[in-house]
C-alpha cells in the first residue's frame, strides 16, 4: 500500500525538458520564417507613400494627355509650378519628378526604416494603349535619372 501511495506522490507534474525544447523548436522556426515577412510588409507599405503621393502628378499628365492628345515629353505645359506639384517631400519620399517621356520618378529617402530600399526609386509609366483618351500606368523599377544609388527592388514595388 505504501509503494502504490510514493507513486501517486511522486506523479510528474509540468513538462519534461524534451517537450519544451520541442516547442522552443517550433517557436523558433515560426519567427524564423515570420520576422523577415513582416520586415518587408512594412517596407513595401512604406515604400507605397510615393504611390500616393504620385496621384497629383497622374491626374497632371492625364489632363495633358485628355486635352492635347499627346504626351509632354519634357513634362512642361503639366501645370507643376501652378500646382505645386514641382516638389514633393515626405517622410519616406525625398522627391517625385516628371521626367522625360513623360516618367514620374518618385525618389525614397536614405532611411533606415527603409532597409534596403533606401535611397532608391521607381517609376511610373504612362502608356495610352487603345489610342484613345485613356492612360494606364505602369510601376517599373528602371534606372534612375536624379540622385538615388539606384531601383527600388522588384518585391517592394507597389501595384499599379
Amino acid at each position: 500500500m505504501k509503494n502504490l501511495q510514493t507513486i501517486k506522490h511522486n506523479a510528474q507534474k509540468g513538462f519534461t525538458l524534451i517537450e519544451l525544447m520541442i516547442v522552443v523548436a517550433i517557436i523558433g522556426i515560426l519567427a524564423a520564417l515570420a520576422i523577415p515577412a513582416y520586415q518587408d510588409y512594412t517596407i513595401k507599405s512604406r515604400v507605397g507613400e510615393g504611390a500616393s503621393l504620385s496621384g497629383a502628378f497622374k491626374t497632371a499628365i492625364e489632363i495633358y494627355w485628355s486635352e492635347n492628345g499627346t504626351l509632354s515629353d519634357t513634362g512642361t505645359g503639366l501645370g507643376g509650378d501652378t500646382l505645386g506639384l514641382s516638389s514633393v517631400s515626405a517622410q519616406y519620399v525625398s522627391d517625385i519628378s516628371v521626367e522625360a517621356g513623360p516618367v514620374l520618378e518618385v525618389t525614397l529617402r536614405d532611411s533606415s526604416k527603409l532597409g534596403t530600399a533606401a535611397d532608391t526609386c521607381f517609376q511610373y509609366v504612362p502608356t495610352h494603349p487603345d489610342a484613345g483618351r485613356n492612360l494606364t500606368w505602369s510601376v517599373e523599377a528602371n534606372a534612375c535619372s536624379g540622385g538615388a544609388s539606384g531601383p527600388v527592388a522588384s518585391k517592394y514595388l507597389p501595384r499599379d
